[in-house]
């Protein structure tokens, strides 16, 4: 058996991130379904923060006005076909993505998925699909601490856990320090970024096959540095 880490450097207004989660849901599944073993294998999913600042105003406005800033470059047919190319992707993942809705700062979503890290991966994962399916598909904003002490209780935590995750000043600081630390490691490529354990840089939302192909060589290492 073999422990093979994953880091997803993401930010939850992210389309592409949400897609880049479904792709790699995918190639766990692909992983554990034919290579020999993969069943065994001890896989670690860490969510990383990294803070695109979409909204640089600090308080929540609709994501339509923000939308007209994003592409003033492009005309509407362009913007209308943009749309549905990405409405077609999300299908093709099982993703029903939604325009309408409020955007605001993400740092407390982030804060509450790295505090929910002591509680395990399932918390952990559950809070990062719920959030996500918040923003991109029920339009929520996902900013409001009303909103975010709702989805923490439903994966896992209690309100009380949440509101203290939420209120520790000393929390946020050190997930700012994490999402400048992951800003600088993933470099150009920008989010999604996964890091295979650790050192394997795949950027963007790739392909289920191609980050199979990543955790078969982080199996193939792992067998190779194993003196056994």
């Amino acid at each position: 058996m073999a422990r093979i880490t994953i880091e997803v450097v993401f930010d939850f207004v992210c389309a592409w991130c949400f897609v880049g989660k479904r792709q790699l849901e995918r190639a766990l599944e692909l992983y554990r379904k034919t290579y020999p073993g993969g069943k065994q294998d001890n896989i670690v999913v860490t969510w990383r923060p990294y803070f695109l600042n979409y909204n640089l105003v600090g308080n929540s406005v609709d994501k339509s006005e923000l939308a007209k800033t994003k592409l003033s470059d492009m005309d509407s047919k362009t913007q209308a076909a943009l749309t549905r190319r990405m409405e077609q992707i999300g299908r093709g993942v099982g993703i029903n993505f939604n325009w309408g809705g409020r955007i605001g700062n993400t740092r407390n979503a982030h804060r509450l998925v790295y505090a929910s890290r002591e509680k395990g991966q399932e918390v952990e994962d559950a809070l990062v699909e719920a959030l996500f399916r918040a923003y991109h598909e029920l339009e929520q904003d996902i900013s409001d601490s009303g909103v975010l002490r709702t989805i923490a209780v439903e994966a896992g935590l209690d309100e009380q856990q949440a509101d203290e995750m939420l209120g520790l000043s000393s929390l946020g600081e050190e997930v700012n320090a994490e999402a400048e630390a992951q800003k600088q490691r993933v470099g150009g490529v920008g989010v999604p970024c996964f890091f295979v354990q650790r050192d394997e840089k795949v950027g963007g939302a790739m392909d289920a096959l191609e980050l199979m192909d990543a955790i078969v060589r982080a199996k193939q290492q792992a067998k190779d540095d194993d003196p056994s």
